[in-house]
């Protein structure tokens, strides 16, 4: 066999909301590649960092970045990348379709509130992005029923996943299974067109109740009526300022659930 064969890199599991494209590396650190097209996003990550929607699990990840990984293909469950390919048919799937909220008490939403009104600070972001932290401070879950507040947040903010992005996909995860997460769900998907592709991606996702591993802990910690200290922590340390951001967004969904126990008659 030949040695640059050796030790291949195998893809253990996969997302479920992949989309086929043919995309181009726009950012890589030890343990994440993110690929982007017109077509939207794809991510390849090492096995240390936690599934994520539209990505692909790597082993031996260090010897996939020995290849010339500037572009990729995927179609058909097959990973093209200079000329190798790396078949994910029988991959394990990462799926989130069929988790939701539906069980929690008071003490889970007291605990979030607490945990982000002492950790989200306008101090995090620079002097000239804090208007941001501002305005998502001020929201009101009773405004986030309203159809042109959400567009607005969509896309809102700087990064490559915006601010207002990341609050959305909090939101969405703490409404999904509910009369209101339809609601949302429907808004950005006809709205992603306002951010970026790799923002949309994970919007995209969002809209089909897929999300993150570390969102998925803390559901399943309400659900269970488990402490959520540490899933909560968890998802804190994703990003700069995305994961609080997320936080944000998910209590504001608890807020909807606990102030609106039956539909609206109608939206504004």
């Amino acid at each position: 066999m030949n040695e640059k064969q050796q030790n291949w890199p195998d893809a253990t599991l996969k997302s479920s909301c992949l989309k086929p494209l043919k995309a181009k590396l726009i950012y890589e650190d030890n343990k994440v590649l993110d690929y982007i097209s017109d077509d939207g996003a794809l991510f390849l990550i090492s096995d240390e960092v936690d599934p994520e929607p539209s990505s692909i699990t790597i082993k031996n990840f260090s010897r996939l970045k020995e290849l010339n990984h500037r572009y990729i293909i995927f179609q058909q469950d097959v990973l093209m990348i200079e000329g190798y390919r790396i078949d994910v048919s029988l991959t394990k799937v990462f799926s989130t379709a069929d988790l939701s909220l539906q069980n929690f008490d008071e003490s889970f939403y007291f605990r979030i509130k607490e945990f982000v009104e002492d950790k989200y600070s306008c101090d995090l972001y620079p002097a000239s992005s804090r208007k941001v932290c501002d305005i998502l401070l001020k929201i009101e879950a009773e405004s986030l029923l309203n159809t042109q507040k959400i567009e607005s947040l969509i896309g809102f903010g700087i990064g490559m996943t915006p601010s207002g992005d990341d609050f959305l996909v909090g939101l969405m995860a703490s409404l999904k299974g509910s009369y209101y997460f339809n609601h949302l769900r429907d808004i950005v998907a006809k709205n992603l067109f306002r951010t970026n592709k790799i923002s949309g991606e994970f919007l995209r996702c969002a809209t089909l109740g897929e999300f993150s591993a570390t969102l998925a802990e803390l559901i399943k910690a309400g659900n269970d009526r488990k402490p959520p200290e540490k899933y909560i922590y968890d998802a804190f340390k994703k990003g700069h300022t995305s994961g609080i951001e997320s936080l944000l967004g998910f209590l504001k969904g608890l807020e909807i659930r606990k102030t609106f126990f039956k539909p609206p008659k109608r939206f504004y």
